[in-house]
């Protein structure tokens, strides 16, 4: 039952994580969506005052044209005054045709003054559209960006709700455990950074019976591996494996405290198998099956299945 919920969590885990990875991937592409826009809207923006500027100019012209206009009117009446008596030679007169070429010439000329941008006005409305809607374009980016971060907050928030309630579980197998092998001692498991525990560590404190308390790097050789088989047996004890193998996890360790781990070995080989490489021969005594390896003249040789008795001529056991 341990193993299906375990798994299920683990499942779980995986599947925010994944749901994690795949929100900060589509946060990163819609905040670089939003940036092109923002630059595309400034864009839009200059060249809407560029076409301001020139419609103001020419509205500019305009008005100054009007105002001028009585002055010319008056000019002009003064000109047809001063030449009302002024006799006219008829053959100094152009003709129509010529007068109609001049006309022309004037109007090539004043094409090559082009272009003038009639729609200006036309085009700003246009262009005045197209910022309105860019802009609730990235309203609704926003929008977007303050979900994406509420579910990848969600997703951070679920992540560590699973790891705490493991975690638990584990210091609390872990402390029974350890105080079985070592006979009363204490032993603690500590987060460095409780707050955000996927940004430190894990700390492992231990007490053996009549000592102080100690991290783990200042116990002795004994002392850690009693620290570490504990750890180890509380993982199992939460998920447990089908087979584990240890390799002379009893050399530091004496007479008293490897018969205390050959007997945790035994009971726990009940619901798990146990692949251990020793030389003592309280685990070796503990074993249901015992494996020899011998060699002689570079050559390995493996005796199977026999019993301490045989162990012992051939190899010396403490």
């Amino acid at each position: 039952e341990l193993e299906r919920i375990h798994s299920e969590s683990k499942e779980k885990m995986e599947s925010l994580m994944e749901v994690e990875r795949q929100m900060l991937g589509k946060m990163k592409g819609l905040t670089k969506e939003r940036d092109g826009l923002y630059k595309e809207i400034v864009e839009i923006e200059n060249k809407i005052d560029m076409l301001s500027t020139k419609m103001e100019t020419n509205l500019d012209l305009i008005s100054r044209a009007k105002s001028r206009l009585p002055t010319l009117e008056q000019a002009l009446a003064d000109v047809v005054m001063e030449v009302k008596d002024i006799k006219i030679d008829e053959k100094e007169i152009p003709s129509l045709e010529e007068l109609k070429a001049r006309i022309k010439e004037a109007e090539r000329k004043m094409e090559e003054l082009e272009p003038v941008n009639m729609r200006a006005l036309e085009e700003y409305e246009k262009q005045d559209e197209r910022k309105r809607k860019l802009e609730e374009d990235i309203e609704h980016l926003k929008q977007q960006r303050q979900n994406l971060i509420k579910l990848a907050e969600e997703v951070k928030k679920r992540k560590k709700e699973v790891f705490l309630n493991v975690y638990e579980a584990i210091k609390k197998n872990f402390e029974e455990i350890y105080a079985e092998l070592s006979e009363g001692g204490e032993a603690e498991l500590a987060l460095q950074n409780p707050e955000n525990p996927f940004e430190g560590g894990l700390i492992i404190k231990a007490k053996p019976k009549g000592k102080k308390i100690l991290h783990l790097n200042a116990l002795s050789g004994g002392e850690k591996s009693i620290a570490s088989l504990a750890f180890i047996f509380a993982l199992q004890a939460y998920n447990p494996s089908p087979f584990y193998v240890l390799d002379e996890v009893d050399m530091f360790l004496d007479g008293k405290n490897a018969e205390r781990v050959a007997y945790t070995i035994k009971e726990r080989s009940k619901d798990a198998q146990f692949i251990v490489v020793s030389l003592r021969r309280v685990t070796l005594n503990a074993a249901n099956h015992i494996y020899g390896v011998t060699m002689q003249d570079g050559i390995s040789t493996m005796i199977g299945n026999v019993d301490i008795e045989n162990v012992e001529e051939i190899v010396e056991v403490k």
